[in-house]
């Protein structure tokens, strides 16, 4: 376990884990119901790889303050510990919503190093998101999609619901071609979240994968700092393989 303390950024109090080391500064960023202790395993393998690893609960999440969410005010809240840590142009790294972040990161900082966006592709939310599927049948697969999500949202706080409210507004793929810094977005294996849908509803959440699969097959065709990669890993490659991600980040900051 690092050195755990507090931010304040617009009133909220953020808890950071500086797990120390020395080199190149990096930024920690949980996925949503999630807390910075997800990344201790990698963080520690960070360490014995010459960096200097922080890594920061969101708001609303872990031991920081619960507020009001919002992109913007995720991204300040980032800006308050890369400050107040003293972290020199720190490679961020995010997980699901984090990866969100990071990702947006990505087109306000054109001196970072490298944004990652591990495994955060958001969730349908329009007909023409389900490839292969024909009108009808589209019309259908946003419809019960929908409505499975806003069932499985009942009884989460407010303040939860307002982030998912927040994904489903963001273009990630204007995000993404808004990237001024170089960006991996990091896919696992699609097929381990199908288990979270009743069967009816899996065909639905493949042709979603597939239409997020060519989105990005066909931002990085274009001249762009976007990089894609994928990982034999379900939803979250950080404990389920630090070894692998570690590999793949190195192979981008340290290229033969």
């Amino acid at each position: 376990m690092g050195m755990v303390g507090r931010v304040v950024a617009g009133g909220v109090p953020i808890a950071v884990e500086d797990h120390g080391g020395h080199g190149q500064d990096v930024l920690l960023l949980h996925g949503g119901g999630r807390s910075r202790g997800d990344w201790d395993a990698f963080a520690g393998l960070l360490v014995g790889n010459g960096f200097r690893p922080v890594a920061m609960d969101l708001r609303g999440h872990g031991e920081s303050g619960e507020a009001p969410w919002s992109w913007r005010e995720a991204l300040g809240d980032v800006a308050a510990v890369v400050e107040e840590h003293g972290l020199h142009r720190p490679v961020v790294v995010g997980h699901s919503l984090g990866g969100m972040v990071a990702a947006l990161w990505a087109g306000e900082h054109p001196e970072c190093p490298l944004a990652v966006n591990l495994d955060g592709h958001g969730n349908p939310t329009r007909p023409d998101q389900f490839s292969g599927l024909d009108e009808g049948r589209a019309d259908d697969a946003c419809r019960e999609m929908t409505a499975f999500l806003t069932e499985m949202g009942r009884g989460l706080p407010e303040w939860f619901l307002q982030v998912m409210r927040e994904i489903d507004a963001l273009d990630l793929f204007a995000v993404y071609r808004a990237a001024r810094c170089p960006l991996l977005v990091v896919s696992g294996d699609a097929a381990a979240l199908a288990g979270m849908f009743p069967e009816r509803l899996v065909p639905a959440w493949n042709a979603y994968c597939l239409w997020t699969r060519r989105q990005l097959e066909a931002v990085t065709e274009e001249p762009s700092p976007v990089r894609h990669a994928s990982l034999p890993t379900g939803h979250d490659p950080h404990p389920e393989d630090p070894r692998a991600l570690l590999r793949l980040l190195l192979g981008q900051l340290r290229p033969a």
